[in-house]
């Protein structure tokens, strides 16, 4: 006989409902089992419908606009990994994905690998937590199928052209995931800037044999805009990140 996972699932976030009551992840109002965003915060969300050129990455989709309104619950994913946030983005990733047709053909998600020392240091990979819940929402496994073999300087303190550099083979094939030739990958992440990091990432998997790389994340900074979260002043941008460091043990402890 056999499992129905994503129904599994199901009942386990319902049964999780009860002991720990699932919250926006933005606002942290309390919201149904299934659901991801409360209506309000989900309203003022910009969808993104524009367009990325990323080098070796076959089509790309984003739920979202990457914008000061959306920032802060991208922020506190990067400091804990506890409430509704991973299971909300991997929900609205699902939506981009049928949104752009790209649905189907995929034979393995992919989340972007963080390094070891980068792993050991926050206690879990973002990306990977929205690829294990977009798995049961798509019917596509999900796998470590890249690994990062070297830290880097975070990306958000370099240029375009200084991402590129700084990301330059780091990221190789899980050897225990074995032959990727023929097959198509989607690459998953929380947030895309350039684009650098997936560019990277699908030029490995296309370079080992790859057939096809899609990507997409739940946010995307616009293509031209004169506010983008690149575009935020360091001292208020530093101010904000923490500002919400010190409300993660609220947003933890809070009833």
């Amino acid at each position: 006989m056999s499992i129905d996972r994503a129904k599994l699932h199901k009942i386990y976030r319902y049964i999780l409902d009860w002991f720990f009551p699932n919250r926006c992840p933005r606002c942290r109002t309390h919201i149904g089992w299934n659901e991801d965003f409360c209506p309000e915060c989900a309203d003022s969300m910009e969808i993104y419908e524009g367009t990325a050129d990323i080098p070796s990455v076959d089509r790309f989709t984003a739920y979202c606009v990457y914008d000061r309104n959306i920032s802060p619950v991208i922020l506190r994913f990067k400091h804990t990994d506890a409430g509704n946030t991973y299971y909300a983005f991997a929900k609205r990733i699902s939506m981009a994905l049928e949104r752009a047709d790209m649905r189907s053909g995929i034979d393995c998600i992919v989340p972007i690998p963080m390094s070891g020392s980068s792993l050991k240091k926050r206690g879990y990979n973002q990306a990977e937590l929205i690829a294990k819940e977009l798995r049961y929402m798509i019917d596509v496994p999900y796998d470590n199928v890249l690994v990062k073999i070297r830290d880097t300087a975070a990306q958000k303190t370099l240029g375009r052209e200084g991402r590129s550099k700084n990301l330059k083979d780091a990221f190789a094939v899980n050897p225990k995931y074995g032959n990727i030739k023929g097959r198509t990958f989607l690459l998953i992440d929380d947030v895309c800037t350039t684009g650098s990091t997936f560019a990277e990432a699908a030029r490995v998997l296309k370079e080992n044999g790859a057939l096809n790389v899609y990507a997409a994340s739940f946010a995307k900074t616009p293509n031209k805009h004169k506010s983008t979260p690149e575009e935020i002043p360091e001292a208020e941008y530093e101010e904000q990140t923490e500002a919400l460091r010190n409300s993660v043990s609220d947003y933890i402890d809070a009833p």
